[in-house]
């Protein structure tokens, strides 16, 4: 029992007669003080306590919400502004449409877009072939066949294929001298990091090093996982144009052949070199619009409003690429024809056969046997 509550209480009296006690300690607390003409005496106030009251004293909280202001950390991962913005299709809001479907998340997909486009930047590669000196483009262009290979062994999404030639690329741009022998090894390793990223499923590392003829060691490959992922600064986010193919799909609400088609398109042009510095999204927008002319009899589809408002681009920023796109699809047929993995993987009659579909005429012409005609000079994104 409390001291300030035992004061001038009998213990034994209190036991006996508990309504009793009960009665004289309301008693006590009605009576007030002895002498009702002394004022009671203040608690001193801590000399800390009133330096602190004085100076708050005149501070008033303003609860108006305001905008968060950027910083430097996160100014780069934020979306362009909109001030100036003036949609080019205001009569069609595919996500007004989709409101009521769970599965289009319509009330977050213009920001997850927008914030797509905003992180491109971070993720962006410039020409690395120069600082391998054992490497050359068509030796990439085997590696990333051979990558499409280990995709289709183990049912891997497409978004593991993409994220692993992008972690690729980036290793290859902010590396040195990798030789021909730790390239295959880089492969293993990118596919091994993409597939824990995206696949619920993904493979084993013992099921890598078979795939690579038991040409390297468990020790290896986690090393060079290790390796790789410093490298790239342990970011695995990166924007895919195969996620921009798709939003550009529903949005345009065409069916599962042409994208199809696109994906293929798409697939093709991870071979290609120098696509590894166009923006993700520009070639998702390329490779719709080519998609769709190969599938018109007439093979003709003109950019229009929609696809510029869901894209970000104007026809003028998308059709010299989807030029090049074309001569790219040419190339890789008659060219490059012993890289056949993407070829074969959409001439099956689950991707509804569309690489036997005849491709456009080409107008352009390659450089030589090894070499496509020059990409044209584009902005990022």
């Amino acid at each position: 029992m409390l001291r300030s509550q035992a004061k001038n209480i009998d213990p034994a009296a209190a036991q006996a007669d508990p309504r009793q006690h009960h009665k004289r300690k309301q008693a006590d607390q009605l009576d007030g003080p002895k002498n009702p003409t002394e004022p009671a005496a203040k608690k001193q106030l801590s000399k800390g306590l009133t330096e602190l009251r004085a100076h708050i004293s005149g501070f008033k909280i303003d609860s108006t919400k305001r905008p968060s202001r950027p910083t430097r950390e996160n100014a780069e991962n934020l979306p362009p502004p909109k001030s100036s913005y003036v949609d080019p299709c205001p009569h069609y809001d595919y996500d007004l449409e989709e409101a009521g479907n769970p599965d289009s998340v319509s009330e977050y997909a213009p920001e997850i877009f927008d914030y797509y486009r905003a992180r491109e930047v971070t993720f962006r590669v410039q020409k690395y072939i120069h600082k391998h000196p054992e490497l050359d483009i068509k030796t990439r262009a085997i590696l990333i066949d051979w990558m499409v290979e280990i995709q289709e062994t183990f049912e891997l999404n497409h978004e593991t294929l993409y994220n692993a030639v992008k972690l690729t690329d980036m290793y290859l741009y902010n590396s040195r001298n990798v030789d021909k022998n730790t390239i295959q090894k880089l492969a293993c390793v990118a596919v091994f990091i993409a597939a824990k990223y995206d696949e619920r499923s993904p493979p084993l590392v013992d099921d890598l090093i078979y795939l690579s003829g038991d040409r390297f060691t468990r020790e290896e490959i986690l090393a060079m996982e290790r390796n790789l992922f410093s490298t790239v600064g342990y970011d695995l986010g990166s924007p895919l144009s195969y996620r921009y193919l798709r939003r550009l799909g529903r949005v345009c609400r065409v069916d599962m052949k042409s994208l199809t088609m696109a994906r293929y398109i798409l697939e093709t042009s991870l071979m290609i070199y120098d696509y590894a510095f166009v923006s993700q999204s520009r070639q998702a927008a390329a490779a719709f619009v080519l998609a769709m002319r190969m599938l018109d009899k007439n093979h003709k589809y003109e950019w229009n409003p929609v696809l510029e408002k869901y894209s970000g681009f104007t026809g003028e920023e998308v059709m010299p690429l989807v030029e090049h796109m074309n001569h790219i699809m040419h190339f890789a047929t008659t060219k490059w024809n012993q890289l056949c993995s993407v070829r074969q993987k959409y001439s099956h009659e689950v991707f509804f056969n569309v690489a036997q579909i005849p491709l456009i005429p080409d107008t352009l012409k390659a450089v030589d046997a090894n070499t496509y005609a020059p990409l044209p000079a584009f902005s990022y994104p």
